[in-house]
């Protein structure tokens, strides 16, 4: 495993991790990702040396967005980065390094972004990449409204922060995947024996109607089933909402 090192090359203070290890127990009891990304960027204020706002941004198949942030001014900055096409969170997810500015109205890695943020009262910014899977991309942004804000010290607790944050948006991930294949499971069980119990038919006959009614009607087999257990009716082409394809035949009764 490679070992984080900070903007400068620097490896991180291992006499942290002490401190953040609570924390990292909490952020894996959480079992949404939503919860999850509130606790990173409330952590990343309190316990990164030097932040007064902090946000995630995320790049999901090329689509960039900020689903966590302290604050609007912070969702105004990032914003700036987006339409810009610049600027540290962007380089710290793309790139996959620590992307640090002490001072953004002279910064020339980033200078249409860092006038504009200057202009809003942002004047320093660290950023971290948050995690690598397939094509999504992520980092989690420090903002400060003085220059030099941020230190050794920042980066340290930072790298640390984001290196927990990644596992345990990873664990949520999968519980809220698998807690969703649970629901689609049990609902499309419910459904099976309704139609068992109507028609008298077999548990493979079952599925194999709601299938076709799937099928017929271009749904998923989860909706199609959620829909029959709450209103007890087998979607066909003709049901109202019914989404259909030309040409499709209706779903065997």
């Amino acid at each position: 495993m490679r070992q984080a090192v900070g903007s400068v090359g620097q490896p991180i203070q291992g006499g942290i991790a002490r401190t953040l290890s609570e924390l990292a127990r909490e952020m894996q009891a959480e079992t949404t990702p939503e919860a999850v990304l509130a606790r990173i960027v409330h952590a990343a204020v309190v316990e990164v040396p030097g932040a007064q706002r902090a946000a995630i941004t995320i790049v999901r198949h090329g689509q960039v967005s900020t689903p966590q942030a302290s604050d609007e001014l912070v969702s105004r900055i990032d914003q700036l980065q987006y339409s810009t096409g610049q600027g540290p969170c962007l380089t710290a997810a793309t790139e996959h390094v620590t992307a640090r500015s002490d001072d953004l109205r002279a910064d020339e890695r980033w200078p249409r972004f860092g006038e504009a943020a200057a202009a809003l009262g942002v004047l320093s910014m660290l950023s971290f990449q948050l995690f690598v899977e397939a094509e999504n991309l992520g980092a989690l942004n420090l903002y400060a409204s003085q220059a030099g804000a941020f230190g050794e010290e920042s980066e340290s607790t930072g790298m640390l922060l984001a290196a927990h944050a990644a596992i345990a948006m990873a664990s949520a991930g999968q519980t809220a995947g698998l807690r969703i294949a649970l629901d689609s499971r049990d609902v499309i069980g419910q459904a099976k024996g309704i139609l068992m119990e109507r028609y008298k038919i077999s548990a493979l006959e079952a599925f194999d109607l709601l299938v076709a009614s799937s099928q017929a009607v271009n749904q998923k087999l989860r909706l199609v089933a959620n829909h029959l257990t709450a209103t007890g009716e087998l979607l066909t082409p003709s049901s109202p909402g019914a989404r259909t394809r030309p040409g499709e035949p209706a779903a065997p009764r």
